[in-house]
């Protein structure tokens, strides 16, 4: 009877027995693969090594450490343990494609191609299996196999593509037509090569690249189209600006032609350069109030008014907008004008102002009256240079005569409207040239 008892309680001791050994090989594991995973250094990671010696991440990590220890033989050390770490979990995407990347540097392009295809085949939604097989097929001189990869990881991570096309410049030498098929025929891809190009000051590449979309892909592509027209400005290309600009906001960019006012009479909200560069920008300035005015407009419902309230004087350029126009053509602006009570020894001018590079003022008016109760119509004929395609028209504070000016006062301004009145001709330029008209309109006050 003891002896059942004693065999009773071995067959008891054993299943416990096992547990105890089976917890004591997991947490063994578990230490091993947490310090396999946020090793301090490589000692750590060998101790991991002793703890999990089948645990892939010991052998990444230990590669991970070879490789970036620079030391004589360290990159065969890292291929090593990344074979290892692969043999340990083969469906792992990401040790296929280190020991992708290990293959190529060291020499193995046949090999990395390999282990970066299987990368490929465990994640193919992922964006770097395909980047780094398209670099390798690149240094390859495979580059057709190149492109189709580095288009497809740019599909998964549009960020990529910036790269992708400066790979492509160096490569093809800025050939654009080469450039537009190493970028492929997604609109993505050729809006964001539009926006390449203008950086490169490519500027009849990006507008061709860009014209080639179709009207629904523009629209689509809005904020690669803002980009491009951003640079375009910045080129002073302003026609081809505003082309872009009203093929991304088609519900509004009719609204915006060449040699017109956009808002004249202020009808619409103002300030929303930031939104639309060709409309009124009006920024804050210190000690004078800006805002829209529905009391007495001249024209429909509203108009801008501008209160002065300074002792110091001023340096005021705030109230302006961008109008594209025509080379070698005279036009002519037209705009009213009311104050009250302005008292400064400088008042505001309107000044046509060239977008070129000169700057050249084109045409200023008057300065305005000290107190015209009335609306008064304001005419300024001009002529736009030979290359011109934009001028801006602006309100402006003159240079005080005597240092310092006070101001003080209102002024209104209402339907501001711009004629082509004719084109160029050498006996008329100097008479229309700063040729500003003033005069009282019909309607009071």
């Amino acid at each position: 009877m003891r002896l059942d008892g004693v065999w009773r309680r071995l067959l008891l001791a054993v299943p416990l027995v096992a547990v105890l050994i089976s917890a004591w090989v997991v947490v063994r594991w578990c230490i091993g693969n947490t310090l396999a995973e946020f090793p301090p250094n490589e000692g750590v990671v060998h101790d991991a090594a002793r703890l999990a010696p089948d645990d892939p991440q010991v052998y990444y990590s230990l590669a991970v450490f070879a490789r970036n220890s620079f030391t004589p033989g360290a990159l065969e050390e890292a291929l090593a343990h990344y074979e290892r770490a692969t043999s340990l979990s083969p469906n792992d995407y990401r040790l296929w494609l280190e020991l992708g990347r290990v293959r190529g540097q060291a020499g193995d392009a046949a090999g990395g191609e390999r282990a970066l295809r299987r990368a490929v085949e465990l994640a193919p939604s992922y964006a770097m299996p395909r980047w780094y097989l398209g670099n390798l097929l690149l240094r390859a001189g495979r580059q057709d196999e190149a492109f189709a990869e580095l288009r497809r990881a740019a599909e998964f991570d549009p960020q990529l593509r910036p790269q992708i096309f400066a790979l492509a410049w160096n490569l093809y030498g800025g050939d654009a037509a080469r450039m537009r098929a190493a970028a492929g025929e997604s609109a993505q891809a050729r809006a964001q090569l539009a926006e390449y190009l203008i950086k490169q000051k490519r500027a009849d590449d990006a507008i061709a690249v860009w014209s080639a979309l179709r009207a629904d892909e523009k629209k689509a592509q809005r904020a690669s189209g803002e980009g491009l027209m951003r640079a375009l400005f910045e080129a002073r290309r302003f026609h081809a600006a505003l082309d872009v600009y009203r093929s991304i906001v088609p519900e509004s960019g009719g609204a915006v032609s060449v040699g017109q006012f956009l808002n004249g009479g202020f009808e619409k909200d103002i300030n929303a350069a930031e939104k639309n560069p060709f409309d009124w920008e009006v920024r804050p300035a210190p000690q004078v109030q800006m805002g829209i005015d529905t009391r007495n407009p001249h024209g429909g419902g509203r108009s801008l008014r501008l209160l002065f309230n300074s002792r110091s004087g001023l340096n005021f350029n705030n109230v302006s907008q961008l109008v594209v126009v025509e080379p070698s053509t005279r036009y002519r602006l037209e705009f009213f004008i009311r104050t009250s009570e302005l008292k400064s020894a400088t008042s505001p001018v309107a000044e046509v102002i060239d977008r070129g590079e000169g700057g050249r003022v084109l045409a200023a008016s008057a300065p305005a009256p000290a107190d015209a109760g009335d609306w008064q119509q304001v005419s300024l004929d001009f002529t736009t240079p030979a290359q011109a395609e934009a001028v801006t028209v602006q309100i402006v504070l003159p240079r005080c005569p005597e240092g310092t000016c006070p101001i003080f006062g209102r002024v209104w301004y209402d339907d501001f409207s711009l004629q082509r009145i004719g084109a160029d001709s050498g006996a008329n330029r100097a008479a229309a040239d700063g040729d500003a008209r003033l005069s009282t309109a019909a309607r009071p006050s």
